[in-house]
This record gives C-alpha cells, structure tokens and sequence, in this order.
C-alpha cells in the first residue's frame, strides 16, 4: 500500500544543455587523441579508414540522437540503424583480416571512449544519481545492441 517511488521522466540531451554536435565533437577528439596506438587500426588502408571513418561519424549520430530523443518510436528507429551500421562493420572488419576477437577489441575502444563522453556530461550537469545511471543504462544497452550487431556480422562475412 506504499505508494510507488515516482519516475523521473528521462531528458534529451538538448534540454540538460548537451547539443549532440559538441558531445560528437568531444568523442571524436578523444578517439583521434588514442587511435594510432591500437593494433588492429594498421589493418586499414586509407580508403578502408575513411569507410568505417564515416559510418562511425553516422553512428555516433544515431546513438547521440537516441539519447536526444525522449520518444520511444523515435530513439528505437534510431538505434535499429544503429544496429544495422554495427553488422556493416562486422563484414568489413572480417573482410579487412580482422579476428572475431580484433573486432571486438576495436568496438570496445570507441565504446570507452563514447562512455567517457557520457560521464563527462553527467559531470558537467552534474546530473542527479538517477538522472546519470538512467543516461548511462541506456547508452550501455545501445552499445550492447551495437556490439551484437558487430559480432553477428562478423560471423555471417
């Protein structure tokens, strides 16, 4: 007979006063800062490197504009595409010599990286316990999504 704790209603990004541009553009340093000192980045040329270069920008896109939406229809639609540029990476990883393991080891640094803008947002608003977790439990998921994607990708190429 308690009554229930109330919801917060989860917030763009937009209204805690995190354009998605900025957010892109702090992610896209921070990945740049790191990239050439990882193993499987030297199985690219530079050709290969623009490919995934671009889907990248795209999906960070995506997984910006699900964390900016507050529609559920919307943030899934966004995320559905999301998905379907993480099984193109895993057809071109395979492709490019990478191992299933590789492939994976190189999600996981932009995943990082991606959290890492995600905390960092969280502490420049210095969002609530709730407000943070809720932001992070969803970036989390749609990374676990992703990174399915990828793999499933992978073993189809």
């Amino acid at each position: 007979m308690l009554p229930r704790p109330r919801q917060s209603r989860r917030q763009s990004l937009s209204s805690l006063g995190e354009p998605p541009d900025r957010i892109a553009a702090e992610f896209r340093r921070r990945v740049r800062g790191d990239l050439a000192a990882q193993d499987w980045y030297r199985h690219f040329d530079e050709d290969s490197l623009r490919w995934f270069r671009e889907r990248g920008v795209r999906m960070s896109e995506l997984l910006l504009g699900g964390l900016d939406t507050t529609r559920a229809v919307g943030r899934e639609q966004l995320i559905v595409q999301a998905e379907t540029l993480g099984r193109e990476y895993g057809v071109e990883a395979k492709r490019h010599g990478l191992s299933l393991g590789e492939a994976t080891q190189a999600f996981l640094f932009f995943r990082a990286r991606f959290m890492g803008e995600i905390a960092n947002v969280a502490r420049r608003r210095g969002l609530a316990s709730q407000q943070a977790s809720a932001l992070f439990e969803q970036a989390d998921g749609t990374l676990d999504r992703i990174i399915l994607a990828l793999i499933a990708g992978h073993q189809a190429g």
